[in-house]
């Protein structure tokens, strides 16, 4: 559930720092689908690890 719960905490500071680059360029941001993803992909694993080495350093 940590994982998850990183996982969505880190989509929602891409999202957000996506809308701050949109409001300061005053256009829409679009990310075409081979970056997103990827992204995406990144961010969860990103979460995945920093779980993982959590629950190895505690047990």
């Amino acid at each position: 559930m940590r994982t998850f719960g990183r996982g969505m905490l880190y989509s929602i500071i891409v999202v957000v720092i996506l809308l701050a680059i949109s409001f300061i360029i005053g256009d829409t941001v679009t990310l075409p689908w081979f970056v997103f993803i990827p992204l995406v992909l990144l961010v969860w694993e990103l979460a995945f690890c920093q779980s993982r080495n959590e629950d190895r350093s505690t047990g």
